[in-house]
């Protein structure tokens, strides 16, 4: 949103009654994409969640983030390592499809989560392949979609739009640059933390990908919920900082981001000492 849109609100919303300031003040926090995309470096809910109480925990927390209070199920897409019905959901309904046309009517569900290939450890890039309109008029319509394992596939560029450089700009198993395959070493950040999550027990496994944010941040994904380990900007001398569990937009449980909140704050202000030098 530029400066001479934020102008132009503040500008409106000062000349309407004092009742209507904060709805139209609402103009100023809305995301600037209708949908989110969340890349995740984990396994551990297509995994691990079916013999680790760690990886449950962080699952229900996934679920509970992009599915906030919306009823709607959450359809989680693509085939599961072990007999359908281990990935269950403390908060919402879960509904598990082989592929994106099982799952009918995109619409019906609050996020769509795609498994990775057999549940670990590489994005299943069979899942968009025909399917990209369907998802693209999902995301349009402001939908979350979440991608497990992401390296970076040219599958995903419709969505995630790396014009074919996702790949190399993502670190660790299946990604072109080097760094651990496996690792505990992931930290829950402070936007992580505002958006639901808790810092992970250790699973012997929980990060296979990290995700060079000076190359990612440019296309929108601004929101880094989870720190990778160390190891792999030690790896990439000169390149990150680095994220496994990135974010295109708040999920649901997020808050507006403080910059906003204090754009917000000094519309507010000003509005005030506008209708003091009117009175």
């Amino acid at each position: 949103m530029t400066k001479r849109v934020i102008g132009t609100i503040l500008r409106a919303c000062a000349a309407l009654p004092a009742a209507a300031v904060l709805f139209c003040l609402g103009a100023l926090v809305q995301p600037a994409a209708a949908g989110t995309i969340i890349l995740e470096g984990s396994d551990a809910i297509g995994f691990h969640s079916n013999d680790s109480d760690g990886a449950d925990l962080y699952k229900n927390q996934v679920w509970t983030a992009i599915g906030g209070s919306d009823p709607r199920p959450i359809a989680v897409i693509g085939a599961q390592p072990v007999a359908a019905g281990f990935i269950t959901s403390s908060s919402h309904p879960i509904a598990s499809f082989a592929t994106v046309p099982a799952a009918g009517a995109l619409s019906g569900y609050v996020a769509l989560y795609f498994l990775a290939g057999g549940g670990c450890c590489l994005e299943d890039d069979t899942l968009p392949a025909g399917n990209e309109a369907a998802i693209s008029a999902y995301l349009a319509a402001g939908g979350t979609v979440m991608i497990e394992d992401y390296t970076g596939g040219a599958a995903w560029d419709f969505a995630v739009g790396t014009g074919g450089a996702g790949n190399s700009n993502v670190a660790g198993f299946g990604g072109a640059r080097p760094g651990p395959s496996c690792t505990d070493g992931e930290l829950v950040t402070a936007d992580g933390l505002s958006n639901g999550f808790t810092q992970p027990p250790a699973l012997g496994c929980w990060t296979h990908q990290a995700y060079d944010m000076s190359f990612f941040g440019p296309l929108g994904f601004t929101h880094n919920f989870y720190d990778s380990d160390p190891a792999f900007a030690a790896a990439n001398p000169g390149t990150g900082p680095y994220s496994s569990l990135l974010s295109s937009g708040l999920t649901v449980t997020g808050a507006p981001e403080p910059a906003t909140l204090a754009l917000l704050g000094l519309g507010l202000a000003g509005l005030a000492a506008s209708r003091r030098r009117k009175q």
